[in-house]
């Protein structure tokens, strides 16, 4: 697929998605999934302030592999995550989609990956906390009971192999959410 297949593939597939499952209004969100959507659009919003940049930078010194020097922005999620988007950039864009986490992953599997030559796949999500972040979580915050930790998980790929992600933990107190430590997993791609 050249990019504008493939642009045109991700935009009919994003629209089928948010006819079977549309965008709910904010206020229509639990307090705790209002506070993911606050968080999430501000790490979306200081991604693209900052990092970004950084990123384009990067893939334009790389000049042997070919990067398009105006790539698409594909922006994975959850419901808070596209509550927040829509916010950020209401309207229809040419280089800017937003899906649920696992809609992409969907897509992926019947359409090809272009090896990120057109596109950068940032994500931002709450999610379950595993068994191993569980303990170290227990071990370095003994006070926190099990059910109230939260993870953040954020991160970008730009290029085969080149990319970072974050866990953060968070702690939910069932009002508000409180950062216990940013990066307390992290990895390099």
């Amino acid at each position: 697929m050249n990019k504008q297949e493939w642009i045109v593939a991700l935009k009919s597939f994003q629209q089928t998605q948010r006819q079977l499952n549309p965008i709910p209004d904010r206020d229509s969100l639990s307090d705790e999934e209002e506070w993911h959507c606050r968080i999430i659009g501000g790490e979306f919003t200081s991604w693209f302030k900052h990092q970004l940049r950084k990123i384009v930078g990067q893939r334009t010194a790389l000049r042997v592999m070919s990067f398009d020097p105006q790539p698409l922005i594909v922006f994975t999620t959850t419901i808070p995550g596209l509550v927040a988007a829509r916010e950020i950039i209401p309207g229809p864009s040419e280089n800017f989609f937003y899906l649920l986490h696992t809609e992409f992953q969907e897509w992926g599997k019947d359409h090809p990956v272009d090896k990120f030559t057109f596109h950068i796949h940032h994500w931002s999500y709450f999610r379950q906390i595993d068994q191993e972040l569980l303990l170290r979580a227990h071990t370095a915050y003994p006070g926190v009971n099990a059910e109230e930790y939260r993870i953040h998980s954020s991160g970008d790929l730009w290029g085969v192999r080149s990319g970072a992600e974050g866990d953060h933990l968070w702690r939910w107190n069932g009002q508000e959410m409180e950062l216990l430590e940013e990066a307390f997993s992290q990895k390099m791609f």
